[in-house]
């Protein structure tokens, strides 16, 4: 679970790792629910844009995806940045699909609009043992851990012998879709 800078918005994923829900602190509303996937993921890292506009998650399906978040006050409005209206936007995977009755949820729930591959690292190499910090009780290093500098940049932190940082910015392409796009990456480990 994540909260965003400023208290307003919480969110939380599932324990599948398949919904992402999002509340509202103000009053207590539940302000959306986003589908990551159908398949089980563990979900390494929730974070808030600085605007409360965007949410970005990391998992162990090694991509990073990108939602838009309604206003925290006003849950129908959706993030003015968007491209088209979230019923025909890019939000719904299934397209006609979500309309059609009696079909599972699944069908209708809303995706992110973008997503990327992130570099996960390997956390296992040859003849090392990771030993965790004092004062914490993981028995593995972190990764896929998001940082936001700002609403059109994400950070995404990786780990392993080659841990690395990656940088995402996103961009609105000329289709009017927007895109997360990988712009460069810096290895934090000296590597052998």
């Amino acid at each position: 679970m994540t909260l965003s800078s400023d208290g307003e918005v919480l969110a939380t994923a599932s324990e599948m790792g398949t919904l992402v829900r999002v509340f509202s602190t103000s009053n207590c509303t539940k302000m959306a629910e986003l589908r990551r996937g159908v398949d089980q993921a563990v979900i390494f890292s929730l974070a808030i844009s600085p605007s409360n506009n965007l949410l970005a998650v990391t998992s162990d399906k090694s991509t990073l995806h990108v939602f838009d978040l309604p206003h925290p006050l006003n849950p129908s409005h959706r993030n003015p940045l968007a491209s088209q209206p979230s019923e025909e936007g890019t939000n719904q995977k299934w397209g006609i699909l979500g309309k059609i009755p009696l079909l599972p949820r699944v069908f209708s729930d809303v995706y992110s609009f973008a997503s990327a591959p992130f570099e996960i690292g390997d956390e296992s190499a040859p003849g090392s043992h990771y030993v965790p910090p004092l004062g914490t009780s993981f028995g593995r290093p972190l990764k896929g851990v998001i940082g936001w500098p700002d609403d059109q940049t994400i950070l995404v932190l990786g780990s392993g012998r080659d841990g690395r940082w990656e940088k995402f910015t996103l961009r609105e392409g000329g289709d009017g879709k927007r895109y997360c796009m990988r712009e460069g990456w810096k290895r934090y480990l000296g590597g052998g």
